[in-house]
């Protein structure tokens, strides 16, 4: 229900007795029933998310406790988005590697593999492994950041003389930690 210009009510929030709830919402007064509590126990997957939701919740407390790593996050924050919320948001979501480009890779040295890694804050590292086609570790190595601020660029440092059926593994990892891989045959 919603009252219009009645000065008794008038932004008021809280509760009346056991049955109403005043409520602000975009600058006018609601007025509902009190939400009822369930006894029903929460759902596997609702269990998992309250564990994950706590989990960023003890995240986002130590980030505001270390000032180096409250910076990181306060150098972003808006009047909307504290450094406590994008540590919250950063820890809930893990990077995306949006995709990559084998084409200059020909197994020589020097050759060059691109991928493109984004996250809703910030994307800290993206990692390469080079399997051969029996599953034997070629290379593996960090890959950097490029001008363009998205695309990560690693380097070849071992030929690779058998190119087909080559495995390339990428991570990609943000600032709490989340990592995401993919798996991609040549």
């Amino acid at each position: 229900m919603e009252l219009k210009n009645n000065d008794l009510i008038k932004g008021s929030s809280g509760r009346f007795g056991d049955q109403l709830v005043y409520r602000q919402r975009n600058g006018k007064t609601i007025i509902a029933r009190r939400p009822v509590k369930r006894n029903t126990p929460p759902s596997v997957i609702q269990q998992e998310l309250r564990e994950q939701f706590s989990e960023a919740v003890l995240y986002a407390k130590a980030v505001i406790a270390n000032e180096a790593k409250k910076a990181i996050y306060q150098g972003k924050a808006t009047p909307y988005y504290s450094a406590y919320l994008l540590a919250l948001t950063d820890f809930r979501k893990a990077p995306e590697i949006r995709k990559y480009d084998t084409s200059a890779y020909s197994g020589q040295i020097g050759d060059e593999i691109s991928v493109r890694a984004i996250d809703n804050f910030k994307v800290e590292r993206v990692m390469l492994l080079i399997k051969d086609s029996l599953g034997e570790t070629i290379e593996e190595g960090a890959a950097v950041l490029s001008e363009n601020g998205v695309d990560w660029i690693y380097t070849a440092t071992v030929v690779n003389p058998t190119l087909p059926g080559t495995t390339l593994f990428i991570s990609a990892a943000d600032i709490p930690g989340n990592i995401t891989t993919e798996e991609v045959t040549l």
